[in-house]
């Protein structure tokens, strides 16, 4: 008996640990390259409006009101942001101003834009359109980039599946995944002068523009289980 118990306790003694950070070596492993792809659409495109203004420096603090103030006449469809405001003094001691606002619009108030730019435009005071991308918004991305995580998690979950049916002994768990990199999508370029008239001609009543980019998702997955404990020693002890 006595013999029987100092056997077991050295097979205790030398059982792995495998929180031990080299216990990683002695799981069985299946590694996985997974990968998934999703189109995500916009129906809106990121309007960018120049302003360049002289101004006496007393009404710099104003002239922030003021702009949103009027790039807002461009389109209620959209909230407008400031986003870059820089200030220099010229000869005769009025500060030159250049400010760019952007806001996301439906494809139907882009026709427009650029005859209501000129005619907002004075002396002292002008507006332009300097750019328009149809590219998906920061929420569309993110509700994509959720998607395309779940189906690589549901590729995962039913190759797991797989391997348990098969070697039910094993017990596999997904040990780690390893998102290898989002590609996303390219901006398109600015929209040329005569873009806006090919959109006139098509008229206002036209259906809404819905432009598309895909995302592509890849991962690398392993599944690992403890190698299945080996009873022999002992039933022959027995």
């Amino acid at each position: 008996m006595m013999r029987l118990w100092i056997l077991l306790l050295g097979l205790i003694l030398a059982t792995p640990v495998f929180a031990h950070e080299d216990g990683d070596a002695l799981l069985n492993k299946v590694v996985l390259k997974l990968s998934s792809e999703q189109w995500v659409a916009t129906k809106t495109a990121l309007v960018t409006i120049g302003i360049n203004a002289s101004v006496s420096e007393s009404d710099l603090d104003k002239i922030q009101d003021q702009v949103l103030k009027k790039v807002s006449e461009f389109s209620s469809q959209g909230e407008w942001h400031i986003v870059s405001f820089d200030r220099n003094e010229d000869q005769s001691g009025m500060e030159k101003i250049r400010i760019s606002a952007q806001a996301r619009l439906p494809a139907s108030a882009l026709t427009t834009l650029r005859e209501k730019a000129k005619a907002m435009s004075k002396p002292g005071e002008t507006y332009t359109l300097d750019n328009v991308q149809f590219v998906p918004s920061e929420d569309e991305l993110r509700a994509a980039n959720t998607l395309l995580r779940s189906n690589i998690y549901q590729q995962a979950k039913e190759e797991l599946d797989r391997l348990n049916k098969l070697y039910p002994d094993q017990k596999y768990y997904v040990h780690n995944v390893d998102f290898v990199g989002l590609l996303e999508p390219i901006p398109q370029p600015i929209l040329p002068q005569n873009a806006f008239v090919q959109m006139r001609v098509v008229g206002a009543a036209a259906s809404p523009l819905a432009v598309g980019d895909k995302l592509e998702l890849s991962a690398t997955v392993v599944l690992a289980a403890a190698p299945a404990a080996d009873h022999t020693l002992i039933k022959n002890i027995t």
